[in-house]
């Protein structure tokens, strides 16, 4: 297997506000390239959902989803609250390339539990 984690430091946990797209990596897209995204997230004291990502959460669960850089900038999330008060942590983030997921897709998608400091950095 090769894929290149684009996230700079993955296993850091970075905290997002709702509403302000928050950077996870400081490796700059591609514009027009497609990525995977994968990220651990937690969220405490409410519910809230994401762009690109299908469903609320509203408790610590991995999401992937696919996405197709609109900027040069680097990689961001962001959320918007759907109940309550809640804090949002992410954490064990995966960034590759779109052809890298689909060439590695079984093996990457049977990872249950990723840390993300076990594949090559960018």
């Amino acid at each position: 297997m090769m894929v290149t984690n684009l996230c700079t430091s993955p296993s850091s946990t970075i905290t997002l506000q709702a509403g302000t797209w928050k950077n996870i990596t400081t490796v700059p897209c591609k514009t027009g390239v497609k990525y995977w995204v994968s990220a651990y997230v937690d969220v405490t004291g409410g519910t809230i959902s994401m762009p690109f990502f299908s469903g609320d959460i509203s408790g610590s669960q991995r999401v992937n989803y696919g996405l197709t850089a609109s900027n040069a900038g680097p990689m961001s999330m962001t959320y918007s609250v759907v109940s309550g008060s809640p804090t949002v942590t992410v954490t064990n983030m995966l960034i590759c390339t779109w052809d890298e997921y689909q060439a590695n897709k079984t093996l990457l998608d049977g990872i249950g539990y990723f840390t993300g400091d076990t594949m090559p950095l960018a």
